[in-house]
């Protein structure tokens, strides 16, 4: 048996991998060896069928936590609380994502990847269970707040999984796809969510998610597996053993886990990540902000929807994340193209100044219809908009991060989770009184506002650091 890894050799691996920055890899074949434990070297329909299990996962990362914004007026009349106290009830899963990505990392990198993508997703489906068995609020908000802490861990892992079954090359595409599950997710789980409760009740249709989590667990156990690989740090456990996180990494589990705990606190506040970390943040308080609010305007007077009509209405939330991956897809491999010769990692950054104006343009548009009560396609167009923003500079800045720290992939996408969240958290709590107090033309112009302004502020600052450290390393 191998003699496992000690500290002082992963940190020398970890100083060597993101020394090798992106730009100077190979981009025909980075795979390290012929080798058939590494997943770069599975066949591709193992590959497919993993990628598939993983989307699923990570489609109701999101799409279970937003599952019932579509059902709180009805939960708000079986719980004799008001609407607005009602939708509180995802607003701690939300929040709880966001720490259960960070909490996960040392854990991926102590375990491997399939214990900790397999065992919450079995947790976070029994309390799926619990809340749609829940009598009271207080119960059922408990158990969705559990639902956001175990139920993020796919938003989390996909990155590394990637990094770790595909080629550099193949990055880009690879996230664009994975990520687009996610962020469909919100529009596409509360649309299905209340086509269900208008035919039955909110219960049936939480039941009906229990369900689709069951589904999900069963393809992780019938087709995950370890895609943790390092030359000389893998061992080569049973497929049972590596459910259980037994043999899937040969370093020792004490050190490793305090050593990565230390890491994800040094690169949360590493530059460019704290920078594309407030932009991410900006970026999605707002779009999370429609999607958490819009069932109470759509209900109301002057568009009186009912429950089919409403959910319905979150197809233009999807339509503007498919538009948005679709401009991700097509943009970086044409940035690439064009600066094949010369490239470097932050060009990919500049997949965020049109999304931005598309974000900037919707929010305006949404929020005036509103405010003039115009026809209900303006709101679908200004959603649509938003969504295009809200996509593509998650794909533009995950691609960046990922590329920047290769070595990093489960810390850096912990962290980008930690700050998305953060944002779709908060905006739940003032923007409600903000919009009765100035009125929702005021409102969405001043977001529209802010997103352009912080986006500038953050990414801007991110172009000069990597020129001046470029320019310090050619005179080194």
């Amino acid at each position: 048996m191998e003699k496992p890894f000690t500290l002082e050799s992963m940190r020398e691996m970890e100083n060597a991998t993101s020394a090798q920055s992106f730009e100077t890899r190979d981009f025909k074949d980075d795979s390290e060896s012929k080798d058939p434990l590494n997943p770069r070297n599975w066949s591709s329909t193992r590959k497919t069928l993993l990628f598939i299990s993983l989307m699923t996962s990570s489609l109701l990362a999101d799409g279970a936590m937003v599952w019932g914004s579509t059902l709180i007026t009805e939960q708000a009349m079986d719980w004799n609380v008001s609407i607005t106290h009602s939708a509180t009830s995802m607003n701690y899963g939300i929040l709880l994502q966001g720490f259960g990505g960070i909490f996960a990392v040392p854990l991926i990198e102590a375990y491997g990847r399939l214990p900790i993508w397999l065992w919450p997703q079995v947790i976070t489906m029994f309390m799926v269970l619990g809340a749609t068995l829940s009598n009271d609020w207080s119960t059922f908000t408990t158990f969705r707040s559990l639902q956001g802490l175990f139920g993020t861990v796919p938003q989390v892992i996909g990155l590394p999984i990637i990094h770790d079954m595909y080629t550099s090359a193949e990055w880009p595409r690879m996230i664009n796809i994975w990520g687009t599950t996610f962020l469909v997710g919100p529009f596409l789980g509360p649309a299905i969510a209340g086509y269900i409760g208008a035919g039955t009740d909110w219960r049936t249709s939480f039941g009906v998610l229990t369900a689709i989590y069951g589904l999900s667990t069963a393809m992780i156990i019938l087709f995950g597996y370890e895609t943790y690989y390092v030359q000389g740090q893998r061992g080569s456990p049973s497929r049972l053993a590596s459910y259980f996180g037994f043999g899937n990494t040969l370093l020792p589990k004490a050190s490793t886990l305090t050593y990565w705990c230390r890491m994800v606190v040094v690169y949360i506040f590493k530059f460019p990540l704290l920078m594309t970390g407030i932009a991410i943040l900006v970026t999605f308080t707002w779009p999370i902000g429609i999607t958490t609010t819009i069932d109470t305007f759509l209900h109301s007077p002057p568009y009186l929807f009912d429950t089919i009509e409403a959910s319905s209405m979150r197809f233009a939330g999807v339509i503007g994340a498919l538009c948005g991956w679709a401009f991700g897809h097509f943009f970086n491999g044409w940035i690439f193209n064009r600066h094949n010769n010369t490239w470097r990692t932050e060009l990919r950054l500049h997949g965020v100044w049109f999304p931005i104006a598309s974000m900037a343009c919707g929010l305006l548009t949404y929020g005036l219809t509103m405010n003039f009560g115009k026809h209900w396609i303006g709101l679908a167009l200004g959603w649509i908009m938003v969504n295009i923003g809200m996509v593509a500079t998650i794909v533009a800045i995950s691609a960046y991060a990922l590329e920047k720290y290769p070595g990093q992939a489960t810390c850096v996408s912990a962290i980008l989770n930690m700050w998305r969240t953060c944002g779709g958290f908060a905006v739940g709590y003032f923007q409600p009184a903000w919009i009765v107090r100035n009125g929702l033309g005021l409102v969405f112009g001043i977001q529209a506002a802010i997103v352009c302004v912080a986006v500038i502020l953050t990414i801007t600052p991110v172009f000069l650091w990597e020129r001046k450290r470029r320019s310090q390393a050619q005179e080194a």
